[in-house]
């Protein structure tokens, strides 16, 4: 009797394991991938703020002993800032053109062209990515009719115009 009972306490004990197996929630396995998946992707951002930091870092100090001028660009304040060894020239507000679709990404660019004539007509053309020209601009040639405009004040524009010189580097950022 007494293997019997030792059989049927085994089978009961197998049983109860089997059926309990089940009942301890679903498996850590999973819940940990996805916290290790998390993880990943918010280190990958902030990976990639860390270069963008890295390459404006470098950008600046590029300039911290050249004799050149230099335009920084920031989106999200919608100003900008002539600066020469890294002084600041001068500070000035703009507006972006209403195409989303033609916005300005972050980093680097150069003046790739200024466009002379008078005050209405003066505009500095960037690496055919957009144009900085004043608020009353009349001038629109035909390779610029896409290119997402920058609007700036008159004085600001002339200071900025004839400050820089083709091939002035230019610095965008959020």
């Amino acid at each position: 009797m007494e293997k019997s009972m030792r059989k049927m306490t085994q089978g009961l004990l197998l049983l109860l394991s089997v059926l309990l197996m089940g009942m301890d929630g679903p498996h850590r396995e999973k819940d940990d991938q996805r916290l290790l998946e998390a993880q990943q992707a918010k280190l990958a951002t902030r990976i990639e703020a860390l270069k963008q930091e890295q390459d404006f870092l470098l950008f600046q100090r590029s300039f911290a002993g050249s004799d050149s001028k230099y335009l920084l660009i920031d989106l999200s304040t919608k100003t900008g800032t002539l600066k020469y060894r890294n002084r600041i020239l001068r500070t000035f507000g703009f507006t972006l053109s209403a195409s989303k679709r033609h916005q300005p990404r972050k980093g680097r660019y150069v003046l790739t062209g200024k466009t002379d004539g008078s005050p209405g007509k003066k505009s500095l053309i960037v690496q055919d990515a957009f144009i900085i020209h004043g608020k009353w601009y009349s001038g629109r040639p035909r390779r610029e009719k896409n290119m997402p405009a920058m609007v700036v004040g008159r004085k600001d524009l002339a200071a900025i115009y004839y400050a820089v010189e083709q091939g002035t580097m230019l610095y965008i950022f959020r």
